[in-house]
């Protein structure tokens, strides 16, 4: 086992500070106070105290920093007592470090940190007996202890201890106490140590490498986590090693105005608040206080009420006991319910209309600005009279189309057509913003048109309005049999339409259409457009009703339909048609991709009825035959005496394993098919006197494929899932059982009455035996909607007018026919999800930051196949747009190392353009080896377009390396990019305590101060206070302005974010010198938030303030990655 304090260690102390000066002044200090002096070991026991002991810790935690152990032990002195324990005296040296820590003596807070270290390295040796050294024995043990997640398992014994060499117990010393503390209290499972949970993390993320790269990616995660230059966001350092765990930082979501979306956000709310991400729930589409419910007027209570159930519901999950939910709710800027909005966190009113523990944000349009800054007049609405009378809903438009409906909303207003309104001065509700801001520092700001300007995927934010229909392979039932449309273009065909046969013209109606992909009941999909029409009957009894694709739910009952009987225009039968069936059902390839069946049991008796290559016999023992068996051609039944079976050689002219005899073929062979594959593999269900069959396949397609041929019968049958992917206990051919890693298994289910019309058309079957009976009625039931699925997909569509009862057959499922329409995607579907880390930039030179991006968005690219999103539309979003967000932290760091300012903008955006161009690129090789996300056809990275959607000229104009972006749109264009957004920068506060710099991209707050925390007062100071002291500008005293502008450079080359928090100083004097009387004054915070959206900040987070000296406490909110 590795030992804590090796000998080198203490070798290296000690040429730190020599024998002969400890023993002469501090033995001699110490000597006369612990001579009778007794303490109390952990384990209750007691000893004299050993004064060298205490010696060689101290030594060890003094090695390499700029500070006296003799100070330390001589501070230790007078907290010596009889019967101190162990514990106490580590702890008193721990405090007697932070008491002496200063400006002028900072590394006070790392020996601190060493010695917190310390006392976590003895508490896990006595619990688990070991330290560092059996890092493969703590998996197994955690796995059993289910705090490990199973997935490691991926790693052999051998490649965890491999991977247990790379552990360096060296870097658990690089911690100062804050981040020490912070680490082992917040994110460490119990007697687990920090570089085995660090490790834990990254061979988790290379999981998902191939097998023989994982080691190597899982290395570079480590050491790249390990030397703190990524910093993990809490989600992902907090939940990855845990079973189930979600990784995802933030979320972004929406709710529609009815029940059952405001209760599902309120599920999703909790679901993610229990795993320790932040959410943003836009609550836009809700009815204004006054406005109508169930025709009533004056009847809604508005959006306070429900963000107060938001607001109690982050209360009472709390993120895993870590802290209170961070839910953060945005109104945009029109909404008629602003005023209150901005009045909900206030201490006067009626309290039940208040929540105080939510953070608020308004969504300010272009429009609203552009009216502050003229003083001009701002309407406030109701959404749901626009939606009723305008029929848009107005949350989702920004830009020209925003402010084309806003004009047309307030000529309705002029002309008395619109009823719920009040009219406001711009410039007075701005200042009502602020001084809300400047007394509870919120709401957030988010310039929406800023934001959308940037988005790459505006595609997908709107649904033109053109003739649809379905994709190309779907396949419609025609006279002819079930062929793909496409195949059909520009032809006139007999469709059936659920009751006849009707002719039609195939055309194509559309280029690059958006898709749905519909799911039913009865296992089948379609793939089709968003207004593709649908006949739902909601009972027997009830009239059929309309509805498009966008709108169907889960458990919608298709209209029922009669299936016709196709007979073949020839006379062509199936190529061997039984044994086909057979092959199909329980066939192989032997060695030499021949095929070949296996006859065990009673299906040996089937043998007359099949095809054999040829007819000559062989027989041996399976343990020695097999390859022999293979090479003998001559040999066509071969008789295994150990297995009791014949392997019979095939026809090697017989159609491939997986074909099913769908359209040209007479219905006698298709029934022989048929009764082949039921003799390999069916089976007869019975209930009662009633019969049916099943068939089970690992090969979905398969049995779909079946059903549609099925279909050219007469017959309907459906798939429905059997088993989920998992391990099963099998028979393991030693006579014992074993478990094995089984693919999912489906079956396709043949009803009574199908089984009565299969024996009526003439099927037989030899092994399975059943009875001729009509059932007594049909029961068939609903075909059901399962689920609608938002599959980015766009592709050419296809369609007819069936002029009888405009119903078709689409992949056996019976629909209506397309019309033009125009909507937005609805809330529910896919809520923005985000996965974090950022780059410590404390600890990276510019040489770094290639590999060092590289390394980052592979790992969060890794994140998106390991989590586990807490419910459906947070899947969709990560399967749609695979959006990542790799952030900075340590920015001051970085230039006070350099001496630089915030106000070397050029310095700036050469940094961020480094960081943007590495990480960028890095996605873009990403799709090369992995494939594009699945939105990116129609995307402005495939137009060519980079970051924030800028066209390249703009790069070649303002890059510092204009000609390598070129180079990188053409790329992109050509091989697609990985994730949709890329690049994000939290505020990271807590985290990058851990990381040991200063958080995210902002000045320091001060450059050394205290922070009260439940142990006592901790030392904060940045890592190079002592070399650069004077070029860490104090942000309680700097100008908010030069921040402001600073981020406005860094926004320009990242893709979707920055937490910017502003902190104004009230005091005289401290922004103007040349007039010491003067007070920072209203006008001139307006402003600052003026030149926020003017310079395209994205969003602007907190505002602080700082009056009289004093600070506003800080809090545990999470910013949207996505402003």
């Amino acid at each position: 086992m590795q030992q804590i304090l090796p000998n080198s260690t203490r070798t290296k102390a000690s040429q730190t500070v020599s024998q002969s000066t400890v023993s002469s002044s501090t033995g001699n200090h110490l000597s006369h106070h612990t001579s009778k002096i007794q303490v109390v070991k952990r384990d209750g026991s007691k000893a004299a105290l050993n004064i060298a002991k205490i010696r060689e810790v101290v030594e060890w935690a003094c090695v390499g920093k700029d500070v006296n152990p003799i100070a330390l032990e001589a501070g230790l002195t007078t907290r010596l007592r009889n019967g101190i324990t162990t514990r106490e005296i580590q702890d008193n040296l721990i405090n007697c470090a932070l008491e002496m820590c200063s400006p002028e003596e900072p590394d006070w807070r790392y020996v601190a940190g060493r010695l917190h270290i310390w006392s976590l390295w003895k508490d896990t040796l006595a619990n688990r007996g070991y330290q560092y050294g059996n890092y493969d024995q703590t998996v197994k043990t955690k796995i059993d202890h289910n705090q490990y997640d199973r997935r490691i398992l991926v790693y052999s014994s051998e490649e965890l201890q491999e991977a247990g060499t790379w552990i360096n117990s060296d870097w658990d010393t690089d911690y100062d106490y804050a981040g020490a503390v912070l680490l082992t209290s917040r994110y460490l499972l119990p007697d687990e140590l920090p570089q085995e949970a660090l490790l834990t993390c990254a061979l988790l993320l290379a999981s998902v490498e191939t097998p023989e790269n994982r080691l190597k990616w899982a290395r570079k995660f480590y050491e790249a986590i390990a030397k703190r230059q990524i910093s993990l966001a809490t989600p992902i350092l907090a939940n990855l090693r845990v079973p189930n765990g979600s990784l995802t930082s933030c979320f972004i979501s929406a709710i529609d105005d009815n029940l059952e979306s405001i209760f599902s956000e309120v599920t999703n709310t909790a679901k993610i608040s229990k795993n320790g991400g932040g959410v943003g729930i836009n609550v836009s589409r809700i009815r204004a206080t006054g406005s109508w419910v169930m025709n009533k007027p004056n009847a809604s209570g508005g959006v306070i009420p429900w963000i107060k159930i938001l607001n109690d519901t982050a209360i009472a999950v709390n993120q895993g006991g870590r802290r209170a939910g961070a839910v953060t709710i945005s109104l945009d800027i029109w909404h008629l319910d602003v005023p209150e909005f901005l009045e909900m966190q206030t201490e006067n009113g009626d309290q039940r209309r208040k929540a105080y523990d939510i953070f608020p944000q308004l969504v300010m349009a272009d429009e609203f600005m552009r009216r502050v800054i003229h003083k001009q007049e701002w309407t406030l609405v109701d959404p749901y009279e626009i939606r009723t009378k305008f029929g848009v809903e107005l949350a989702e438009l920004w830009g020209e189309e925003f402010e084309q409906v806003y004009s047309k909303i307030e000529t309705a207003i002029h002309n008395g057509e619109i009823t719920l309104y009040k009219r406001v001065n711009a410039r007075e509700l701005f200042k009502h913003i602020m001084r809300s801001q400047l007394e509870t520092g919120m709401p957030y700001l988010a310039f929406k048109d800023t934001i959308n300007r940037a988005n790459p995927n505006k595609h997908e934010g709107y649904i033109p309005g053109v003739n649809l229909c379905v994709a190309g392979e779907t396949k419609i039932l025609t006279d002819r049999g079930q062929i793909p449309i496409a195949d059909l273009v520009g032809e006139k065909v007999n469709i059936w339409n659920g009751s006849e046969w009707s002719e039609v013209l195939i055309k194509k109606t559309g280029e690059n259409q958006p898709l749905l992909k519909v799911h039913f009941s009865n296992g089948e999909y379609l793939e089709c457009t968003y207004y593709h029409h649908f006949w739902v009957q909601d009972s027997y009894r009830s009239q059929p009703r309309l509805v498009q694709a966008k709108d169907l739910n889960p458990e919608d009952k298709l209209i029922k339909y009669r299936l016709p009987l196709i007979e073949s225009d020839n006379d062509i039968d199936f190529p061997y048609a039984y044994t086909s069936g057979f092959f199909s059902g329980d066939g192989t390839y032997d060695g030499l991709g021949k095929p070949e069946i296996d006859l065990y049991g009673v299906k040996k008796d089937l043998l007359p009825l099949l095809t054999i290559r040829n007819k000559y016999y062989g027989g041996g023992s399976s343990d020695r035959g097999t390859q022999w068996r293979i090479e003998r051609e001559e040999i066509g039944i071969y008789s295994d005496i150990k297995q009791d079976r014949l392997i019979c050689k095939l026809p090697l002219d017989i159609p491939a394993k997986f074909t099913v005899p769908l359209n040209g073929y007479t219905i006698k062979s298709r029934l022989e098919w048929l009764a082949g594959l039921l003799d390999a593999d069916g089976t007869v269900s019975r209930h009662g006197s009633n019969e049916s069959l099943q068939i089970a396949s690992v090969n979905r397609q398969f049995l779909l494929d079946i059903r549609l041929m099925l279909q050219t019968l007469g017959v309907d049958s459906k798939v429905t899932s059997m088993n989920e992917m998992g391990y099963q206990l099998l028979p393991d051919g030693k006579g014992g059982y074993k478990e094995y890693l089984c693919q999912s298994k489906y079956r396709l289910l043949i009803s009574s009455i199908g089984l009565f019309q299969l024996g009526q058309l003439g099927l037989k079957t030899h092994r399975l035996q059943w009875t001729l009976r009509e059932p007594q009625r049909e029961a068939s039931q609903f075909i059901k909607v399962v689920e609608v699925e938002l599959t980015c997909r766009r592709d050419d569509t296809y369609c007819f007018n069936e002029p009888l009862r405009h119903l078709g057959m689409f992949n056996g499922i019976l629909t209506g026919q397309c019309t033009e329409s125009f909507s937005n995607v609805k809330p529910g579907l896919e809520s923005h999800c985000c996965n974090l880390v950022s780059l410590n930039l404390a600890n990276l030179d510019n040489s770094d930051l290639e590999d060092t991006c590289k390394i980052a968005v592979r790992l969060l690219d890794n994140t998106i196949d390991l989590t586990h999103p807490p419910f459906e539309a947070a899947k969709n979003h990560n399967n749609l747009y695979r959006t990542i967000g790799v952030g900075c932290m340590g920015l001051a760091d970085w230039l006070a190392k350099r001496r630089l300012s915030y106000e070397h903008l050029t310095d700036i955006s050469h940094l961020f353009e480094e960081i943007g161009y590495w990480c960028t690129l890095s996605s873009m090789e990403l799709s090369q080896e992995r494939g594009a996300y699945a939105c990116f056809p129609g995307s402005d990275w495939s137009q060519g377009k980079l970051i924030g959607s800028k066209p390249v000229e703009w790069f070649i104009e303002n890059a510092h390396h204009p000609e390598r972006w070129a180079k990188l749109a053409e790329d992109i264009q050509l091989y697609g990019i990985r994730n949709s957004h890329i690049t994000a920068i939290a505020p990271n506060t807590s985290s990058s305590l851990v990381q040991g710099c200063t958080a995210s991209v902002l000045p320091v707050y001060s450059r050394f101060f205290y922070d009260k925390w439940a142990k006592g007062a901790v030392p904060i100071a940045p890592p190079f206070i002592k070399e650069s002291f004077w070029f860490y500008p104090e942000n309680k005293t700097y100008d908010q302005n030069k921040v402001v502008k600073a981020i406005a450079v860094m926004q320009q080359w990242i893709d979707t974010g920055i937490s910017m928090e502003l902190l104004f100083n009230l005091n005289q004097g401290v922004y103007f010198p040349e007039d010491p009387e003067r007070f920072l004054k209203a006008k001139d915070i307006y402003d600052t938030l003026i030149l926020a959206w003017r310079e395209g900040c994205k969003a602007v987070y907190y505002i602080r303030t700082v009056q009289k000296d004093n600070f506003k406490d800080s809090d545990n909110s999470c910013s949207s990655c996505a402003n």
